[in-house]
């Protein structure tokens, strides 16, 4: 059988790393200067509001790193993302940049990426320094789902137990009994950040389902989804909450995925819509690595390049917003791990109704994060090796289409997928 993982992991590693970088930039509190990358201890919502920065000096700061010649593309309360090419970066930062590789297999938005190794000179322009707490490139962020247009309105039959949607999970969460007594998610509103969202897919006219869709900076092509996995975990959402206010953050360039936004920069965009909830089935996976090779030990500290992305999720739980996170498929999974998130595990139903932890989800104590266990809840996650088991509409012929073919028994441009993950536990 042709083997269309390695196919696909060997297509996506081949890419160059991209000359453009997304970099996020903390800011010093005004009483003593510290900030997030500097202070010794995991931020929380409980004491993340004494480090927002004084407004006036994130100005300063931002316009120098504009006259430097860097692009400002979004703003949270602690933290900007900005954009510059790999010699910008060497010459206002002091330091040399190698290419990092993560394993081909892994299903990560970009596999070559540029970052300072150990050792790498720092010398920042003084200018820019004295003005920021620091700036870090942001790692390629991982898809919690398997890794892995002609839409039909109805699923193919597949040979095998599965749950559809709505009406399959819905039942299966009890939310049917939810809806009868009329909650239905109305007037709540739902930001989830994702590939993108190809709600022209019959289903989701069928069921009369509504959705605002925004870019990220750096995506592109509003109402398409080239991977589908932002498709395909939405029609959960819908599924528990068919009435919800659903706000859709595409972080994806379908035509040069290195130009994609990054995690930092999505979750940025989906405050901008003054969410309730930010769902998000992605994520970090924290593993240490040896040899570009992901191993069984976990990280003991937070890598200050996520220090910003800590610091925006704390800030907005803080100000009263619900922030879900995938717990991860085996993954040590980052922001999943954050005491103040829900994190999502996964857990099998099968069909006579017996329950078990799923083999496919992650579960873990997070060292990062003392007396801190993952996941909190449990969501409907299939078993190993493919966690083939919700049926949901994706754009036809698009990557998880195509690929999850060779397995789940749809065709490759039918417009359906059978797949799950804590990709579909979150939502």
């Amino acid at each position: 059988m042709k083997d269309v993982k390695a196919e696909k992991a060997t297509r996506k590693s081949t890419r160059k790393a991209a000359d453009e970088l997304r970099i996020a930039v903390t800011f010093p509190r005004k009483q003593d200067g510290l900030g997030p990358t500097k202070f010794a201890a995991p931020l929380t919502a409980h004491g993340v509001q004494a480090f927002e920065p004084d407004p006036l000096a994130v100005a300063r700061a931002l316009d120098a790193l504009a006259k430097a010649g860097f692009r400002v593309t979004t703003r949270g309360k602690l933290s900007a993302s900005v954009r510059g090419s790999r010699g910008l970066f060497e010459k206002s930062f002091g330091t040399a940049l190698s290419v990092f590789r993560l394993p081909a297999a892994q299903n990560a938005s970009q596999h070559e990426f540029y970052f300072p190794r150990d050792g790498a000179p720092w010398k920042p322009d003084p200018a820019i320094a004295s003005l920021i707490d620091d700036a870090y490139i942001q790692w390629p962020h991982t898809y919690m789902a398997d890794e892995v247009h002609r839409a039909l309105r109805t699923p193919p039959n597949v040979p095998y137990f599965h749950l559809s949607v709505p009406s399959g999970v819905a039942e299966l969460l009890n939310a049917t009994e939810v809806h009868r007594a009329g909650t239905s998610g109305k007037g709540v509103r739902v930001a989830m950040v994702d590939t993108g969202f190809y709600h022209r897919h019959p289903f989701f006219h069928a069921h009369g389902y509504t959705s605002t869709q925004v870019l990220a900076p750096g995506a592109n092509h509003r109402g398409r989804d080239a991977n589908g996995h932002g498709t395909g975990e939405s029609a959960n959402i819908f599924a528990l909450a068919p009435d919800v206010d659903f706000i859709g953050v595409k972080v994806e360039n379908d035509d040069n995925p290195d130009l994609g936004a990054s995690l930092l920069e999505g979750f940025h965009e989906a405050l901008n819509h003054d969410p309730q909830i930010i769902s998000v089935s992605m994520g970090y996976d924290l593993r240490v690595l040896e040899n570009d090779q992901p191993t069984l030990s976990q990280l003991s500290e937070l890598p200050n390049s996520l220090a910003a992305l800590e610091a925006e999720v704390s800030a907005a739980v803080a100000s009263g917003v619900v922030v879900v996170f995938s717990a991860g498929n085996g993954h040590y999974s980052f922001p999943g791990m954050m005491p103040d998130v829900i994190s999502a595990g996964g857990v099998y139903v099968d069909e006579a109704g017996g329950m078990r932890a799923s083999d496919y989800a992650s579960a873990f104590a997070s060292r990062i994060y003392p007396g801190r266990h993952v996941p909190d809840f449990c969501g409907l996650v299939g078993l190993r090796p493919h966690a083939d088991y919700i049926e949901l509409p994706i754009p036809s012929g698009c990557e998880i289409d195509r690929e999850n073919a060779e397995h789940d028994q749809t065709g490759p441009n039918d417009g359906w997928g059978v797949f799950s993950g804590t990709s579909a536990a979150a939502p």
